[in-house]
């Protein structure tokens, strides 16, 4: 393992690629002024921190150009609420689409897929008029709350919401649901992914899903094992797909002291093993 400090990205360069997602005037709002929906009062500080924290992904996807990273982790990244010109649901800046965009620019082909239990609904929106997948796996409670495309009116059973002509793909498990339902939502993700065929994987491995008190995540019920079959399924999707890299961001998790950062070591060391 090796550490990648998102300060090896000028505060300059970050702001720039933050403006290529995001409207200059909510950058504005949020760098220069320390406004944002998503704290009360100017806190300048924090602006900082949520463009340190899409820095981080940054300073990944430049490793990951550069062919000196297979597997990386930002566990505190895949802000994946963020709007074009409003934070919402504690994501100021959108890192994932940003890192899609890029990525795709520089001649990869990238793949967006999140099981937080919230949807992605920002990388969805700002990817739409693209040609990059976005597959989501989400209970619907909550979020979506940007997505104007997606229907979101059978909130209490299992159901999809695709749309291949603009390339996203939306699972809806119902409240209560546990593994069994993770399981089904994954299995049709990765018809996509080897449909789509992407040399990297963009995950959100949000662990809000998680059983247990403090989740967020309403009456999910995923556990360990859960996320360690998802977890496998990625990494054997990106072994089927030659040189395939997979981007890690943390996404949602609700019990900080035990159970979302013992998540995120063991999807992380999945799919590393596989891949490296």
């Amino acid at each position: 393992m090796q550490i990648v400090d998102p300060a090896s990205v000028s505060p300059q360069s970050a702001r720039h690629a933050i403006e290529t997602v995001h409207a200059k005037t909510y950058v504005s709002q949020v760098l220069d002024e320390g406004v944002s929906n998503d704290w009360v009062g100017a806190k300048l500080e924090l602006g900082a921190t949520a463009s340190t924290m899409f820095a981080g992904t940054m300073a990944l996807v430049n490793e990951m150009s550069a062919d000196r990273i297979r597997v990386g982790f930002n566990p505190q990244g895949a802000k994946h609420h963020a709007a074009f010109d409003h934070s919402t649901g504690f994501c100021v800046f959108n890192d994932m689409a940003w890192a899609a965009l890029e990525l795709k620019s520089q001649g990869f082909r990238p793949l967006y897929l999140d099981w937080d239990i919230h949807a992605g609904d920002g990388v969805q929106d700002l990817l739409e008029q693209t040609d990059i997948p976005t597959l989501s796996i989400h209970n619907g409670s909550i979020y979506p709350g940007n997505a104007t495309t997606r229907d979101v009116t059978k909130r209490g059973e299992r159901h999809t919401w695709h749309n291949p002509d603009k390339h996203y793909y939306n699972w809806c498990v119902a409240q209560g649901d546990g593994d069994d339902a993770f399981g089904w939502a994954i299995s049709g993700a990765m018809e996509v992914i080897a449909q789509y065929q992407p040399d990297v994987i963009l995950l959100a491995a949000g662990a809000d899903g998680h059983e247990g008190a403090d989740n967020l995540g309403g009456t999910n019920t995923y556990t360990y094992a859960g996320y360690q079959v998802a977890a496998l399924k990625v990494a054997q999707a990106a072994l089927d797909v030659a040189d395939c890299k997979v981007l890690i961001g943390g996404a949602g998790g609700y019990q900080p002291l035990d159970h979302t950062p013992r998540i995120w070591a063991n999807v992380v060391e999945t799919i590393y093993s596989a891949l490296c």
